[in-house]
C-alpha cells in the first residue's frame, strides 16, 4: 500500500544484506515492494544497533558499510527513551520468555506507538504479536 509504514527488524535487514540467508530473496523482494510502494520505513535506535553489531560479525565491514551507507538513510530511526526501555522490560519479565528479546519487545512498543502494522521481518515473535510480516517464515 503506497505511502504505508513498515518498521526494519534486523531479521529483514540481515537476510536483506546476506546473500546466502535463506530468506534472502524473500527480503529482496519486500525492499523493493517497499520502495515502489513509497513505503515509510522505520526502525529504532536498538534495531540500528543490533543489526550493525551482527552485519558486522556475520558478514564483515565492507556489508557494514554498505547496510549504513545504503540502507540506513532511507530508515527514519524511533529513539527509544528511558521510558520506552522501562515499558520493555516490564513487558519482558510478565512474558518471562527466553527466546524474546528486549529489542524486539521495544521494537512492538514502537510499532504500536506508531501505528505500524507491518514488518520488514523474518521474525515470527512479530506475527505472533498480530503484525505482518515478509513472507517466507
Amino acid at each position: 500500500m503506497a505511502g504505508e509504514p513498515v518498521f526494519g527488524d534486523t531479521s529483514g535487514f540481515l537476510a536483506l544484506m546476506d546473500k546466502d540467508d535463506a530468506h534472502h530473496p524473500a527480503a529482496v523482494r519486500a525492499w523493493k515492494s517497499y520502495a515502489g510502494d513509497n513505503c515509510v520505513l522505520w526502525t529504532n535506535d536498538y534495531v540500528r544497533l543490533e543489526s550493525c553489531s551482527l552485519i558486522q560479525r556475520r558478514l564483515g565491514t565492507a556489508a557494514l558499510e554498505d547496510f549504513h551507507d545504503k540502507v540506513l538513510p532511507v530508515a527514519k530511526v524511533i529513539i527509544v527513551d528511558e521510558d520506552g526501555f522501562e515499558r520493555a522490560f516490564a513487558q519482558w519479565r510478565a512474558a518471562r520468555r527466553r527466546q524474546l528479546s528486549l529489542v524486539d519487545i521495544t521494537s512492538f512498543d514502537c510499532m504500536r506507538r506508531h501505528s505500524i502494522s507491518r514488518a520488514f521481518a523474518f521474525d515470527r515473535h512479530f506475527a505472533e504479536e498480530g503484525f505482518v510480516i515478509c513472507q517466507g517464515v
